[in-house]
C-alpha cells in the first residue's frame, strides 16, 4: 500500500489571496508538509494558473478587490472541469450568514484567521484524501464502464454471427426462403432508416437498430423452416393467414432462438431476432397472433411484419403474372392502421421503390 500511496502525483495546492504575507504562510506549512504550491493575489491570475495546471485543491481568500471569493468558488463550481476540486475559504468568517453563502457557493470548507498550523494541516489532508478517493472511485467507474461495453460488444458480435450462422443454413436447405430472407432483411435496414428520420423515432431508431433488424429480420420465419418437413407430410399445410400456423411458427421460432444461442440469451441482437420471431405476425388491429396491437407490438416486429408481407405479395403476383408491384403497394397502403403500423406506411409509401422486389 505504501508503494502505491508513493507512486501517486505529489497534490498541488493553489493558493489565492490578495495579501502576500497570507500566502507566504500557507506556503511555508504546506511546502513543509510536502505538497505543491501554486499561489496568486488576484482571481484572474488564479484562472491563468488553472489553466495550465489543475490544483488539487484550493485556498482561497473570500474579500479580494474586483473579483472576491465567493464569485471566484461559483465560477468554478459552474465548469464541469473544475467543479469537483474541493474549494476552502481562507478568511475571518463572523456570522452563520456568511458561512452559509460561503457553503452555497460551493466550498466545503473555511480555515479562519489567523492560521493555525495543524488545523490547516489537517483539514487540507482530509478534504485532499476525500478528493482522492471520489477520483479513485470516479477511475474505477469508469474502468468498469469500459468492461462492460467491451464485453457488450462481444456478446452482439457473438450473437450476430451466430444468427448469421443460421440464416445461411437456412438459405442453403432453401433457396427460395434465402431470397425470401435476402429480401425482408434488406427492406426492413430500408424502412428502418426512413423512420430514422421521425421525430417520434430518431432516438429509438440507433443504427445499431438498424444494423440488428438487418440480422435479425433473416430469422423471423426459422419457426416455419423448422416445421417444414412436418408440414410436407400433412394432407392440408396451414397457410400463411391461419392462426393456428402464425401461433405454432412464432413460438417455436422463438423458442428455437432461444435453445440455440443460450448462455448468450438477453443481448441486444438475439433480443431483437426472439421479438422478430415471436411477434411478425402480429397486427396493428390485434387480429394477429400473439393478439397484441398497436405500440404493444416491438418496433421491430412491426417492420417486419410489413415488408414480409409485401415480398410475399410480390413474389406471387411476378409468378402468377396476375398484377402489378404498385397493386401490391396499394394493398399494403390500404391496410395501414388495420394490419401495419400507420408510421411504418406512410415511410413504405415514401420509399417502396427503393426496395427489392426481385
Amino acid at each position: 500500500m505504501e508503494a502505491e500511496y508513493a507512486k501517486r502525483e505529489t497534490p498541488i495546492i493553489l493558493i489565492v489571496d490578495d495579501i502576500s504575507v497570507n500566502v507566504a504562510i500557507l506556503e511555508n506549512m504546506l511546502t513543509h508538509e510536502g505538497y505543491e504550491t501554486m499561489s496568486a493575489l488576484n482571481v484572474q491570475e488564479a484562472l491563468g494558473l488553472i489553466r495550465q495546471t489543475k490544483p488539487s485543491l484550493i485556498l482561497s481568500d473570500l474579500s479580494m478587490p474586483e473579483v472576491d471569493g465567493l464569485e471566484f468558488c461559483k465560477m468554478l463550481k459552474r465548469d464541469p472541469a473544475t467543479r469537483d476540486i474541493p474549494f476552502i475559504f481562507i478568511t475571518v468568517l463572523n456570522t452563520s450568514m456568511e458561512k452559509e453563502e460561503a457553503f452555497k457557493a460551493g466550498a466545503v470548507d473555511y480555515i479562519p484567521k489567523p492560521f493555525d498550523n495543524v488545523e490547516v494541516l489537517m483539514r487540507v489532508s482530509n478534504h485532499l484524501n476525500g478528493y482522492r478517493m471520489r477520483q479513485e472511485m470516479a477511475n474505477y467507474n469508469r474502468m468498469m464502464h469500459h468492461l462492460v461495453e467491451d464485453q457488450e460488444k462481444q456478446i452482439e458480435s457473438s450473437q450476430a454471427n451466430t444468427l448469421m450462422a443460421l440464416a445461411k443454413i437456412m438459405k442453403r436447405r432453401n433457396d427460395d426462403m434465402g431470397r425470401h430472407q435476402d429480401h425482408v432483411s434488406y427492406n426492413c435496414g430500408i424502412l428502418a432508416q426512413g423512420l430514422q428520420f421521425l421525430p417520434a423515432y430518431e432516438d429509438v431508431i440507433t443504427d445499431q437498430f438498424v444494423e440488428a433488424i438487418g440480422i435479425a429480420a433473416r430469422l423471423h420465419d426459422i419457426g416455419r423452416f423448422m416445421m417444414s418437413d412436418r408440414e410436407e407430410e400433412e394432407k392440408a399445410p396451414l397457410t400463411r393467414h391461419d392462426m393456428e400456423y402464425a401461433k405454432t411458427c412464432s413460438e417455436e421460432g422463438a423458442e428455437i432462438l432461444k435453445e440455440l444461442c443460450g448462455d448468450q440469451a438477453g443481448g441486444y441482437f438475439l433480443s431483437m431476432a426472439v421479438n422478430i420471431a415471436k411477434y411478425h405476425h402480429a397486427y396493428w388491429d390485434g387480429s394477429g397472433y400473439p393478439d397484441l396491437a398497436g405500440d404493444e407490438i416491438p418496433l421491430e416486429a412491426r417492420i417486419v411484419a410489413l415488408a414480409n408481407d409485401f415480398d410475399n405479395l410480390v413474389s406471387e403476383t411476378l409468378e402468377t403474372g396476375v398484377g402489378s408491384v404498385e397493386e401490391c403497394v396499394e394493398q399494403i397502403d390500404g391496410k395501414g392502421g388495420i394490419l401495419y403500423d400507420p408510421d411504418v406506411v406512410n415511410v413504405f409509401n415514401k420509399i417502396w421503390r427503393q426496395m427489392r422486389t426481385n
